[in-house]
């Protein structure tokens, strides 16, 4: 698996985190969920520990605001407005004390 080929990726609007996330999420055969939030959709569960492809939802003034996709290693993949893409530690003290949680797709089974 590799994520380099999304590093670089102009922010290009509005939730554009979240549109990368639904990109990178895609290509691994992972849909994207239906809802704003990961934690509002039903296929969708928190962790404790991310693993590769799962989403990292963070805060803006406490309310969930963006998200990324974990790339394994304690990193994830994000883009913020003014920037491009980028791989960074979830440890950063820019992001740490902003992750609301992590999530992982998990398909009921029928």
């Amino acid at each position: 698996m590799t994520f380099a080929r999304h590093v670089g990726i102009p922010y290009t609007g509005e939730r554009f985190c979240a549109v990368l996330a639904a990109q990178v999420l895609a290509e691994a055969g992972i849909p994207w969920p239906d809802v704003d939030e990961p934690a509002a959709a039903i296929d969708w569960q928190r962790v404790e520990r991310p693993r590769p492809y799962d989403v990292v939802v963070f805060t803006r003034a406490g309310q969930p605001a963006h998200v990324g996709v974990c790339t394994g290693k304690g990193r994830f993949l994000h883009v913020e407005e003014g920037a491009t893409s980028r791989i960074e530690l979830l440890s950063s003290p820019l992001h740490a004390r902003r992750v609301e949680g992590f999530y992982r797709y998990t398909p009921r089974t029928a």
